[in-house]
């Protein structure tokens, strides 16, 4: 191939890509070599029959090359569709290859009846074939596009190959006379020849100009038959007899062209689509199975998984061999008026609640599309699991309601309670007066609901975050067996009763009032939750570098529509409750550092306190004033260093 590269001078290697012939250069080298040399063992193997049966040989070598072309033909015909303009040039092409060949292989046994010489009529076929390829292959490197339908490229290739072909045959000087046997080729011949493949030359220099492109295989056997082309043109151009070696050699070319050709059809229309096709579908199961969306993929006849990612079975806990083929309703994960909510169409980021394998409800955000499968209508559901980002926001909300609480709580809990005690002393002094002795019990009763607004409102002052804290360092089951004998009397009056499961914790930084104010409301609840005969436990035990504080009732459960609620201030479903109760023993975890999270259920409700140790609360003070110490210190650094 180096030297055909040579031949087509500096402007042209100039041109062309560098990359492309990096890329291409060592194959075509080898492969053209290879080629041409076992096209020249198969000629010195075969001339002696050649000599000795030349027609036969020749019809043989012939269809072969009709074998290549109308299997070219067939591809492009059954995969018109989604072959390019290109491609049906190809195809079709190779279908008047196809004809003029067979025209080609008539006319060289003598079956027309011709005034023509047989040798002469069938160069003229052998002509025509060889300006249908050259034109084929020019058109498809110029990039031309001819766009139509596969039954209009059926006609006018059929009428313009047998058109030409019969006019060959009946008109005799429509052409000039082309081969002489025993004197070889006529002039006109060499000249149509050389133009040919001139032509042929023109075509590789235009593929190797041309940018590299995806379906590089096809371009690799193209420019391979494009080598072989030009050797047969100018051995055509200048051979004298049909038995010749010449004459044998040019049609084994021909025959490694046309398969060369048929190969790079093959590669274009089948090969690579396929590859493509491959690495199209391995792309989508990584993308599929390695996205951090749950993605289920169901029939809408019968709503059977089709497929599951791998999201989707860590989000509910479900393998994919539990469900592909089973029904959505055999696994009830969805809400029921979710898929009300979507009733076979797409929709997007609508909130639902799922259940997981393991019993879990979580929240998620859904969007579908409907979409087909092999035939078969399908939904795509794609779910972000927001549960925890939903709990959180909660959360904040709860903290915001509870900060601006608490700021009022500083602003005006006083100033309320000083006016109230004000009033309950008068009223006191009134109903000491004489005379006063009949209206004893409503003023008893105003004292009273004085003293209840009174308690309101030191509950209202316990969610203050400025409230003074008196901590020291003391035993979390010295403070709840000091409340012991409170709490007993209490599940007495109530007939319920209460258990003590007191475990070995480590000391706690704790104000004992506060810790008594959280236990005792915790405790009152729990109470409330049951009927009578009911029992609460108590338990601290440690866990990790923390410990824990539990509060377990054999009540109903939080309903799960009031749970988002739960420690909002004035947020009750007591009769008479304030509201405050557990707002309070959440600002006071919050101010001992801890967090308060329960689980509930019909068998009842647990609410846990983790406190952190002392000596955790220590390394932390410590981390803290080490980084604030290291602040200072750079600044007075940048400050020194400004001066």
């Amino acid at each position: 191939m180096r030297q055909w590269v040579e031949l087509l001078g500096e402007p042209i290697r100039t041109r062309a890509l560098s990359k492309t012939m990096t890329m291409m250069k060592s194959r075509i080298d080898f492969a053209y070599m290879a080629v041409f040399v076992l096209a020249f063992l198969s000629t010195v193997a075969l001339f002696p029959v050649w000599k000795s049966h030349h027609a036969a040989v020749h019809a043989f070598v012939e269809l072969l090359c009709v074998l290549f072309s109308l299997s070219g033909f067939l591809i492009t015909w059954i995969l018109f569709e989604k072959g390019t303009p290109g491609s049906h040039l190809f195809g079709f092409g190779f279908l008047s290859i196809g004809l003029f060949t067979f025209f080609h292989i008539f006319a060289f046994l003598g079956l027309f009846s011709s005034p023509i010489d047989r040798h002469d009529l069938t160069v003229r076929y052998w002509i025509m074939e060889r300006i249908v390829e050259a034109m084929v292959i020019l058109s498809a490197s110029e990039g031309i596009s001819i766009r139509l339908n596969r039954w209009v490229w059926l006609s006018i290739t059929l009428l313009g190959t047998l058109s030409i072909s019969l006019a060959l045959l009946a008109y005799p000087g429509l052409f000039p006379i082309t081969f002489l046997e025993g004197q070889g080729s006529t002039p006109a011949k060499m000249l149509i020849e050389l133009m040919i493949t001139g032509l042929f030359l023109f075509c590789l220099i235009l593929q190797l100009e041309q940018k590299p492109v995806k379906r590089s295989g096809y371009k690799r056997y193209v420019l391979l038959a494009l080598l072989l082309a030009l050797p047969v043109g100018l051995l055509s151009a200048g051979f004298m007899s049909m038995l010749s070696f010449d004459g044998l050699l040019i049609h084994i070319l021909k025959v490694f062209y046309y398969a060369l050709l048929f190969m790079g059809l093959f590669v274009n229309m089948i090969t690579e689509p396929h590859r493509e096709l491959s690495m199209a579908s391995e792309r989508f199961l990584k993308i599929f199975h390695s996205s951090p969306a749950s993605i289920s993929i169901v029939s809408i006849d019968g709503y059977r998984y089709i497929d599951v990612n791998g999201a989707w079975e860590k989000l509910t806990g479900y393998s994919r061999e539990e469900v592909i083929g089973k029904s959505q309703r055999d696994f009830i994960c969805l809400d029921q008026e979710i898929h009300r909510a979507i009733a076979n169409r797409p929709v997007q980021n609508i909130m639902g609640v799922f259940t997981t394998k393991a019993g879990e409800i979580r929240e998620g955000l859904i969007t579908t599309e409907v979409t087909e499968l092999d035939g078969v209508p399908c939904l795509i559901y794609a779910t972000i699991d927001v549960t925890e980002k939903n709990k959180f926001e909660r959360e904040l909300s709860r903290l915001d309601r509870l900060d601006l609480v608490g700021q009022m709580a500083a602003g005006i809990g006083h100033e309320i309670r000083n006016p109230l005690t004000t009033v309950r002393g008068f009223l006191q002094l009134f109903g000491a007066k004489k005379g006063m002795e009949g209206y004893g019990e409503y003023f008893d009763l105003m004292i009273s609901e004085l003293d209840r607004a009174n308690e309101i409102i030191t509950e209202f002052l316990s969610l203050a975050k400025n409230k003074p804290k008196q901590v020291k360092i003391q035993d979390m089951n010295q403070i709840i067996s000091s409340l012991h004998p409170l709490l007993m009397a209490q599940a007495f009056k109530r007939d319920q009763q209460l258990i003590t499961e007191l475990g070995n914790v480590a000391a706690l930084a704790l104000d004992e009032h506060e810790i008594r104010q959280l236990l005792l409301n915790l405790v009152n609840n729990a109470f409330d939750a049951m009927e009578k005969g009911g029992t609460v436990t108590i338990q601290t035990y440690s866990e990790g570098d923390q410990v824990i504080l539990a509060v377990c009732d054999e009540g109903t459960g939080i309903a799960k529509e009031i749970q988002s609620q739960i420690g909002i201030p004035f947020f009750t479903t007591k009769d008479y409750g304030t509201g405050l109760g557990l707002a309070t023993c959440y600002t006071i975890a919050e101010r001992h550092h801890g967090r308060i999270d329960y689980q509930t259920g019909p068998e009842g409700t647990t609410f846990y306190v983790a406190f952190p140790s002392a000596e955790k609360r220590e390394r932390t003070a410590d981390e803290g004033d080490r980084s604030g110490e290291s602040g200072y210190g750079a600044e007075n650094s940048r400050m020194e260093r400004a001066s």
